[in-house]
């Protein structure tokens, strides 16, 4: 008799196949996540996908964008990264000098791989940053001097259940509309919309826990992640990786979150890859890597290789299906539970057999119980330092 659902799956520990790089891949100097001028540290599309699929690419000191399996979508002639505009609609920040059948090409460019336009300048934004009055505990977002104070609406819900705010106060502006201004100290904490903090801890810099198990902060000048607890797991010792930092001479100013369960990092100047199992899954040893959710990009004695992670879908559009979903509180128990299944179990990455599977769990496996799904159907647990769901059907609470 099959394992329930029983396929071979590809080692948790290893990539898939590498694949074969394009021509122009081999000559860039740099692949990284493209930034939203929204908020921050926001990479969103306008929907809750997690990631959008795409790169913004360096060759010779210009900057174009591709997607993931690094299909060219406009070539590397901007001075800076290509950056998503914060419309509702998909829309890239280009700035380029161009003819206009140039601009017309690049546009047919994008609409050929149903992937937006380039952004004409002929609207109206603003940079937002959610905020929280240190005062009152209020959390809202904002343009600073710039604007007043707009309340969270369900569209910041899919940023993460706790937000990095940053820490302000409320000015009166003499008789002119208020706005709030950087506290004292300045700062970023993790507030959720009541106000509500995660922890104490006051960062430099956050990034967004989006639907992962993970954020990323900086401290001391170095990025690291926190739990849902709030809890540092993954020290202060990795590099930012993308994002312009335009007050401080375009330096990199951001540290990824995790996309589909993992996050590129750079650590001394070597980069590698971490996972929601709280480890490097690919150590930091290579001279570049980029992870946007869908393909990796690794650069190693000067040549980049594009591979897939196991269990990461690989049609975007199948992202939503196939998160690695945890509740909202990862507590381990003392409880175990023992497959049943003579044949083994599936791990899979979310509660329900619509997700990837991750790998076998072999027969008679004892698992500790980490979580359970909202209809206690599917339990949360870890098994050969993997975390992923299996099904109640086939396992027996080991008692005492």
């Amino acid at each position: 008799m099959p394992a329930p659902e029983a396929t071979k799956t590809p080692a948790a520990s290893e990539p898939e196949a590498t694949e074969t790089p394009t021509a122009e891949s081999t000559s860039y100097t740099a692949i990284m996540l493209p930034m939203r001028d929204t908020y921050p540290p926001v990479m969103l599309a306008e929907d809750d996908l997690v990631s959008d699929g795409y790169y913004t690419m360096c060759r010779d000191g210009k900057w174009g964008l591709m997607e993931s399996d690094g299909s060219v979508l406009l070539p590397c002639r901007a001075d800076n990264p290509v950056r998503r505009c914060a419309s509702s609609t998909l829309k890239w920040h280009y700035v380029v000098s161009a003819s206009s059948e140039d601009w017309k090409t690049y546009n047919d460019t994008l609409a050929a791989a149903n992937a937006g336009t380039l952004c004409s300048g002929e609207h109206d934004g603003l940079l937002l940053a959610w905020t929280y009055d240190i005062d009152s505990g209020k959390v809202c977002k904002s343009a600073g001097m710039m604007g007043d104070d707009e309340p969270l609406t369900d569209t910041d819900k899919i940023y993460g259940e706790y937000l990095p705010c940053q820490r302000c106060v409320w000015a009166d502006g003499d008789g002119d509309p208020g706005y709030y201004e950087t506290a004292e100290g300045g700062g970023y904490v993790f507030a959720n919309a009541d106000g509500e903090l995660l922890n104490d801890t006051v960062y430099e810099d956050a990034g967004c826990f989006y639907d992962q198990n993970l954020a990323p902060v900086k401290l001391n000048g170095k990025w690291g992640y926190i739990n849902l607890k709030g809890e540092l797991v993954m020290d202060t010792v990795y590099e930012p990786i993308y994002g312009n930092d335009y007050a401080n001479n375009y330096a990199l100013r951001y540290a990824s979150p995790l996309l589909n369960c993992y996050a590129a990092v750079c650590r001394d100047g070597k980069w590698g890859v971490i996972s929601s199992a709280r480890n490097e899954y690919i150590p930091c040893e290579y001279e570049y890597a980029a992870w946007n959710g869908h393909v990796l990009w690794l650069k190693q004695n000067g040549e980049w290789q594009s591979q897939r992670i196991p269990g990461v879908p690989k049609d975007w559009t199948d992202t939503k299906m196939n998160i690695w979903t945890y509740p909202k509180e990862l507590k381990a128990t003392d409880h175990y539970w023992r497959v049943t299944s003579d044949v083994g179990l599936n791990m899979r990455v979310g509660p329900g057999t619509n997700y990837n599977k991750w790998q076998l769990v072999p027969a008679h496996t004892c698992l500790q119980d980490l979580g359970h799904n909202e209809d206690n159907t599917w339990m949360l647990s870890k098994y050969a330092g993997w975390y992923g769901w299996v099904s109640m059907e086939y396992l027996e609470e080991v008692t005492q």
